[in-house]
């Protein structure tokens, strides 16, 4: 019996890098250039009490400008975690799934669903630049619509068929050693 694994497709692997390098460097960058984010989408929340919904004074404002330029931090932050933590999903399960005994062109469909994860962080970036001139009302449904919920969406699909088809792989399995096979 060959004990190795057989490595995922290059797209995967590619798409995993990709999202672990851009994770660390906005790690490094909320580290960095924190405080000049934080500037900088305060200044263009400030411009825009109409998007906001401010009183029109900074004094009474204050405490909303400072939620709402919070909410575009928050973005950046989670932008940094889900890359992360998508990197490794897209390299776990491409993994698997390559490792499955089932037909490759099964394995390509099923990695493909779960690299289409990679696109999934980019709803967190848009958010993280545009909170300051849109406001998180208006942007959320969109985002959600072309990234969270179809990119998000193909990586959870991918990663449940991929265990589906585990499932039934250890099914037969057992199935045809209880027949004596």
């Amino acid at each position: 019996m060959n004990a190795s694994l057989h490595r995922p497709p290059a797209f995967a692997l590619v798409a995993s890098l990709v999202m672990l390098a851009i994770g660390a460097a906005t790690g490094g960058v909320l580290v960095m250039f924190q405080d000049s984010l934080y500037a900088a989408a305060r200044r263009e929340i400030v411009k825009r009490p109409e998007v906001h919904g401010f009183a029109g004074t900074e004094i009474i404002d204050e405490g909303r400008i400072a939620e709402v330029a919070d909410q575009s931090n928050t973005a950046l932050r989670l932008l940094h975690t889900h890359t992360l933590g998508i990197g490794i999903l897209i390299f776990i399960g491409a993994l698997a799934v390559v490792n499955l005994p089932v037909a490759s062109r099964l394995q390509s469909m099923l990695c493909i669903m779960v690299s289409l994860g990679a696109l999934y962080p980019l709803g967190w970036l848009l958010l993280a630049w545009l909170i300051p001139y849109w406001g998180v009302d208006a942007l959320r449904p969109p985002i959600e619509w072309i990234f969270f919920i179809p990119f998000g969406g193909a990586l959870v699909i991918g990663l449940f068929g991929a265990l589906g088809v585990c499932l039934v792989a250890l099914l037969r399995r057992t199935l045809t050693q209880e027949d004596g096979g």
